[in-house]
Order: C-alpha cells, then sequence, then structure tokens
C-alpha cells in the first residue's frame, strides 16, 4: 500500500510539472497574438536582399555598396527578436556582395588608428572603407477585426537611402497577415 501511494504520488508530480519542453527549431510555427517568428524574419530578410540585389545588378556602383545598418525599429505592440532580421539580412547582402559596415563599431577603430600612430606603426587608412548607403527598418503594425476575427498585420520596411543625397534608392517591404489566437472577448 505504502509503494503503491508512493508510485501514485510521483506520477501526479511528473504529469503536474512545469518543465520546459524543447521544439524544433525549424518548425514553423505561428505566435498566438499575430507576431513574427524568427523563420518569417529570417525569410523575409531574404526575399527583401534578392529584391535589393536585383536593383544594384542594374545600377551598379564602381567603388563598391557599402551599407551602414541601422537598427531595426519595432513598432509592433510586441517584443520581436528585430536582431535576427538585422542578422539575416546582413548574411544574405554578404551573398550578393552587398558589404555591411559597423559604424557602432566606428570609436573603437578610431582609438586603435590613434594608438598604432602613437607606436609608430604602419597603418594603412586606404583600408578604411566609408558607407556609401545605410539601410533604414522598421515594423509596423495595424490591428483590426474581420468577421468577428482578430487580424494583426505586421508590415517590414526597408530602405535603402543614399549617403551623398539622402535619396531613397530602395525601398521594400514584406506584409505579414495573421488571424490571432481569440480571447474569447477579452482585450480589444
Amino acid at each position: 500500500m505504502k509503494y503503491l501511494s508512493m508510485l501514485i504520488l510521483l506520477s501526479m508530480l511528473a504529469t503536474c510539472s512545469s518543465g520546459a519542453k524543447r521544439l524544433d527549431s525549424d518548425s514553423d510555427m505561428v505566435s498566438d497574438t499575430g507576431g513574427l517568428t524568427r523563420t518569417e524574419m529570417e525569410e523575409a530578410a531574404r526575399i527583401i536582399t534578392q529584391k535589393i540585389a536585383v536593383y544594384f545588378k542594374k545600377n551598379p556602383s564602381s567603388e563598391g555598396i557599402f551599407v551602414a545598418l541601422t537598427p531595426t525599429k519595432n513598432e509592433t505592440s510586441e517584443q520581436l527578436p528585430t536582431d535576427v532580421f538585422d542578422n539575416a539580412l546582413v548574411q544574405e547582402m554578404i551573398k550578393n556582395k552587398i558589404y555591411t559596415l559597423r559604424t557602432e563599431k566606428r570609436q573603437d577603430q578610431l582609438k586603435e588608428i590613434k594608438i598604432s600612430q602613437q607606436m609608430g606603426s604602419d597603418f594603412d587608412l586606404g583600408d578604411l572603407k566609408s558607407p556609401n548607403y545605410f539601410i533604414r527598418s522598421r515594423i509596423d503594425e495595424n490591428m483590426f477585426r474581420s468577421d468577428g476575427k482578430k487580424i494583426v498585420e505586421q508590415i517590414l520596411n526597408v530602405e535603402f537611402i543614399q549617403i551623398s543625397s539622402l535619396a531613397v534608392a530602395v525601398s521594400e517591404k514584406q506584409t505579414f497577415r495573421k488571424k490571432a489566437r481569440d480571447n474569447s472577448g477579452v482585450g480589444w
């Protein structure tokens, strides 16, 4: 009887435990709230980069294409992994010979140049690159109801802006429209 009670207690504990379950990171999932997933962001980066590469093949730059990437702004109500999109965008652009300069590291670079000059080292300033474009990315959100269902529309906008003229050279977007899980009338 004692063993049977212990066995029942252990099986109840095992079924009631709230430990995390590892999920397959390659399986495509949809967020209950309608927010973008990692897979969707990576796919959007691939599609947008393909469109951008077409523009630069038609309009080549003799000095190369060097882009300063500004972090993607999340203007939605969700906590989205924008760094996933930024990293995927950089990887896809490199495949298309569009190179990203990490301008946020410029201060570190200038500090190293100053130290090497003070030490009398040969440092070739000709290797320094300046961006001729910068990327501005933003994710906007629109929520509405259609046939009584909550619809979340998230738009990922990417602009390549020429630094010399501030003209928008390329503007691409990906739109994601999803039906969010119904919250039984609670909330909006």
